[in-house]
């Protein structure tokens, strides 16, 4: 059973959520205790203001985060089906900005300069789980695998465009043929 007091912390993501606001919302002072907020394009006219704009804004903005991190709180601690299928695209989702984007670490290179991609990385970029490229791995669908100091997978960049010319359609921009 999932419990939302088992949900790591989201300070840090409150942090976030305040500063993005931030960027977007603005508030001018009018005459007497009159403001006029701006989000998202949007107006809005506030009525018996006693906080400095900026105050206001960093109030504002403060509630917001909270608001949002309550809302992902809820969903992720949905204990429905719907709730799982959200936390695995969340999952999928990191994962992918992971592989792509990653820290900014140098990425590894074989011998003749190739990009060596993690399994993660491959997987994200041939839009398949992690496990099938490892399989596909061992059954030498990806080229020749090396293996890091700490024995894990090491795929050519080169390899995975292959498999992703030759088996996914990319490059024709035909759609995949199924091998029966």
């Amino acid at each position: 059973m999932l419990n939302r007091h088992h949900v790591p912390s989201l300070n840090e993501l409150l942090g976030w959520l305040e500063r993005a606001f931030a960027q977007h919302i603005e508030v001018e002072a009018r005459s007497g205790r009159t403001a006029v907020m701006r989000l998202g394009g949007k107006e809005l006219s506030l009525r018996d203001v006693r906080e400095p704009p900026q105050l206001l804004t960093q109030e504002l903005c403060g509630k917001l985060a909270e608001v949002a991190a309550f809302g992902l709180t809820t969903a992720l601690t949905d204990e429905s089906v719907a709730g799982t299928r959200l936390r695995m695209q969340l999952v999928t989702a990191l994962a992918a900005i992971e592989a792509t984007t990653g820290s900014n670490r140098e990425r590894p290179h074989s011998d003749d300069g190739d990009a060596l991609l993690t399994t993660a990385e491959a997987a994200a970029q041939l839009g398949m789980s992690r496990p099938y490229v490892s399989m596909l791995c061992d059954q030498g669908k990806l080229g020749e695998v090396s293996r890091s100091e700490g024995g894990h997978r090491r795929i050519r960049q080169s390899a995975v465009d292959e498999y992703k010319k030759c088996h996914l359609g990319e490059a024709s921009g035909h759609a995949p043929v199924a091998k029966g």
